[in-house]
Formats: structure tokens, sequence, C-alpha cells
């Protein structure tokens, strides 16, 4: 179980006053009673966070996980200069050995572009008001 904010403080503060881990134990153990003491394994290693990250809090926010090198900022540059010279470019055909859903990440992610592919369609509008049947045929023989 993770320290609360409170506890976390109270083991630095304490540690700094007596420089004592086991003596921190002790103290820890009077003041949260509900919960068992910390190994001096965590207590060292939260005093040593608050010497290197001037905190003891979690700092994982933001920096956890895997991070995102293929949307690098000059992978997004590649594909914004891509995308303006052919607007019309396949995303599983991108050209830059991308896999597709890199490339459709940083085209919606990064570039904040909403691709679409435009449907065109034949039309017979002469065909459907005259009803020309051999017109029709003409167009499409089946």
């Amino acid at each position: 179980m993770q320290l609360t904010k409170e506890q976390r403080i109270f083991i630095v503060v304490n540690f700094f006053d007596s420089n004592s881990i086991q003596h921190v134990q002790e103290l820890f153990q009077e003041h949260f009673s509900e919960r068992n003491s910390p190994s001096k394994v965590t207590i060292w290693k939260n005093v040593r966070k608050y010497k290197t990250e001037g905190t003891s809090l979690n700092l994982n926010k933001g920096r956890s996980g895997r991070k995102s090198t293929e949307r690098a900022p000059e992978n997004i540059e590649i594909v914004h200069q891509i995308l303006l010279a052919n607007p019309d470019i396949s995303s599983r055909k991108n050209g830059l050995g991308k896999s597709k859903s890199t490339f459709n990440r940083i085209v919606k992610l990064e570039l904040k572009w909403h691709p679409y592919k435009m449907l065109r369609h034949k039309l017979l509008l002469g065909c459907y008001k005259n009803n020309d049947r051999f017109q029709k045929h003409a167009f499409n023989p089946w």
C-alpha cells in the first residue's frame, strides 16, 4: 500500500531531526497506529528522493509509460510536408516506413487534421430524368 502525502512528509521530517531510520520507524508506529511502520528501505528511498528531487511525493504522473519516439517533432514535420505535397496519400502506403496507426496518430493528434476519403460518384442525371435505356446501356452494358 502506498504511503499518503502526510506519511511521506512525516518520514522525511523525522529522519532529518533524528538521522535514524529505526527511530523514524518507532515514531511512525506511534503516530500512525492503524498502519504498520514502513521498512528501512522505504524510509531510505523517501529520504533519498527528497534529497534528489526536492520532494518525496509521487512524481510518476506524466513520466511513466513508454516514450512516444515515433511522434517526435521531426517525424511530425515529415508527415506534414508529405500531406501538403499530396493530400490524397494513403495512410497504409505512406512511403515513410511508418505503420498505419502511427501515421494516423500524427495526423489526428499532432496536426489536428481529420482524414477522410472523398467519394466520387458518376452522375447520370440525364439518363435518369429521361429514363433513356439506351444511354444507360451505353454507359454500363449489363
